[in-house]
């Protein structure tokens, strides 16, 4: 991150300006100047989502090119369709982490979205690494930054809201223009000239892996334990759960199981549903590494394997030596 970021984002204070939109009239006017912006982020606050009646109390859009935030109360706005033209246009595109929950509350107020772009997506793919990629931890892992989250929690239907509160809605808009200005940064090393022809492709690929040998020679050894150890001990906390041991929620974090369907297709039942396709989909096969292990326990003569084996085509095999 650049000094400039670590000034804007040091103290965990907004530092974009905001305004507060809770009639009709500024509602209007602010959703026609959005729809002329290029690069909005957005977040939502709700109430009720815990009973299942969950309600939109709060749309924050930050206006990046102005270091503005909006924080627009659905609660005191007769007719939410103003926005369609922001949230349902080719423009501005629009930012926001874990989106889907965003789309949501729109289609809710049926407002449709052409898409965001989803900082929770984006970190997933560049950092797989992370623990954790929720807003709170993407900050501290890639923006090296710590928010606190007490204000997720409190009651957004009421009013008015606090002072912490507006803080704490507003800074979200902006944290989430914050980290996608950070992935895109990240994104744009990761391009490759398909223009290249081999030769240069190799001699980039063994460049990148002297870098990282380079980069990781001397805690590599450490770094594996630590991965091997990671994996025990979840196989270990896995186990203790499966028999019988209470599920943790504390200082260290929380963990449980949860029961998750197993299913599969019946052939028969398919072939009685859709007969007309069932051919096409239901094919019989048997894998070789299965067939291998029947025949060895079976203490039968592998050999054999090839007078029941077809040649079918070929796959193109990647083999790669870097040097």
């Amino acid at each position: 991150m650049s000094e400039s970021n670590e000034a804007t984002l040091g103290s965990l204070e907004p530092k974009w300006d905001i305004e507060w939109v809770d009639s009709d009239s500024s509602f209007k006017t602010i959703c026609r100047d959005l729809s002329k912006e290029t690069l909005l982020s957005i977040d939502t606050e709700t109430s009720g989502w815990q009973t299942g009646a969950e309600k939109l109390c709060l749309i924050q859009v930050g206006i990046p090119s102005r270091e503005f935030t909006v924080i627009i109360d659905p609660l005191a706005i007769s007719d939410l369709s103003p926005l369609k033209p922001v949230i349902g246009a080719k423009l501005p595109q629009l930012i926001a982490h874990n989106a889907s929950f965003e789309q949501r509350q729109f289609s809710r107020h049926g407002i449709k979205s052409l898409g965001f772009i989803d900082t929770l997506v984006l970190a997933r793919e560049l950092r797989p690494d992370l623990p954790s990629h929720s807003l709170q931890a993407c900050c501290r892992f890639i923006l090296d930054i710590d928010i606190s989250k007490t204000e997720q929690t409190s009651d957004w239907s009421k009013r008015p809201l606090s002072d912490s509160q507006i803080r704490y809605a507003s800074l979200d808009a902006e944290l989430a223009f914050y980290l996608y200005r950070e992935l895109v940064k990240m994104q744009s090393e990761l391009v490759v000239d398909e223009n290249m022809h081999i030769p240069e492709l190799m001699q980039e690929l063994s460049s990148l892996v002297q870098d990282r040998l380079k980069l990781t020679k001397s805690i590599a050894t450490q770094l594996a334990i630590f991965n091997a150890r990671e994996k025990r001990i979840r196989d270990v906390i896995r186990e203790k759960l499966v028999e019988g041991e209470s599920a943790y929620v504390g200082n260290y974090g929380k963990c449980s199981l949860t029961k998750v369907k197993r299913t599969e297709i019946v052939p028969e039942l398919v072939r009685q549903r859709y007969p007309t396709i069932a051919s096409q989909v239901i094919q019989e096969q048997v894998l070789r590494k299965d067939l291998l292990m029947a025949v060895r326990q079976n203490k039968l003569d592998e050999s054999a394997i090839d007078e029941v084996t077809k040649l079918i085509g070929y796959i193109d095999r990647l083999n790669i030596k870097v040097n």
